[in-house]
């Protein structure tokens, strides 16, 4: 029924790993500034954690960015939520705005690890340049593309809309009473997120925000890679 190479499988499930281990950073991100913000609810859970296992959700950190690897829709998804309650924080607006943008934060932070091992391993062993064709492919597919999945991570998720970490972090800049006006769409924004995903594919047109996610994510991957000595 489906044609499906072999190594577009092992290049798909390659992709979800690299993916699951940029979102427990992610999470570990929201956890950690949580606890330090005075709130140990993740802890208690033990969502505080390196260890991928407790975050994964499996439909939504496995099996729709597998289809949507394999099948050329759209690679995204989702872990369990990191629990953060309110009432332990001492400024919940500001604390919950820092909070969510600790995940994007700690993606950015992998990306500028990733590309300076890639830099390191250039300067010190010539690493891809002088290696074979295979370590070049570790340096391209590992490296890079891994660098280039957690910042994809950190843009998409900085979209103002509910559930995303953007959401909150606009709702924690905003001034009381336009926050309580934005607060309004919240019941929509999954249904708002599910049009921008799935419409423009559905309508065979491009998707403009994905088109933007896209032009950010390259652009600040660029940024960093100059910074870091690789351009």
């Amino acid at each position: 029924m489906f044609n499906i190479d072999p190594e577009q499988v092992s290049l798909a499930i390659l992709r979800v790993c690299q993916f699951i281990v940029l979102l427990t950073f992610h999470e570990w991100g929201h956890a950690k500034s949580a606890n330090v913000l005075g709130d140990p609810t993740a802890e208690d859970e033990g969502r505080m954690s390196f260890n991928p296992a407790v975050h994964i959700d499996l439909i939504g950190t496995i099996v729709l960015p597998l289809l949507g690897t394999l099948f050329g829709g759209a690679f995204f998804g989702w872990a369990k939520p990191v629990p953060v309650n309110p009432h332990n924080l001492r400024n919940p607006k500001r604390d919950l705005m820092i909070i969510a943008a600790a995940g994007p934060i700690m993606n950015i932070l992998c990306t500028i690890v990733i590309l300076g091992i890639a830099k390191l391993l250039r300067v010190t062993i010539g690493f891809p340049e002088m290696g074979s064709a295979t370590q070049f492919q570790i340096y391209r597919i590992l490296l890079l593309q891994s660098a280039l999945i957690s910042i994809f991570l950190a843009a998409f998720n900085m979209l103002p809309l509910f559930p995303l970490d953007g959401f909150s972090v606009v709702y924690g800049l905003l001034p009381w009473r336009q926050a309580q006006s934005f607060a309004r769409l919240r019941p929509y924004g999954m249904i708002i997120l599910m049009c921008i995903i799935f419409l423009p594919s559905l309508l065979h047109i491009p998707n403009p925000v994905f088109w933007l996610i896209g032009t950010v994510s390259y652009g600040i991957f660029d940024l960093i890679a100059t910074l870091v000595g690789l351009r």
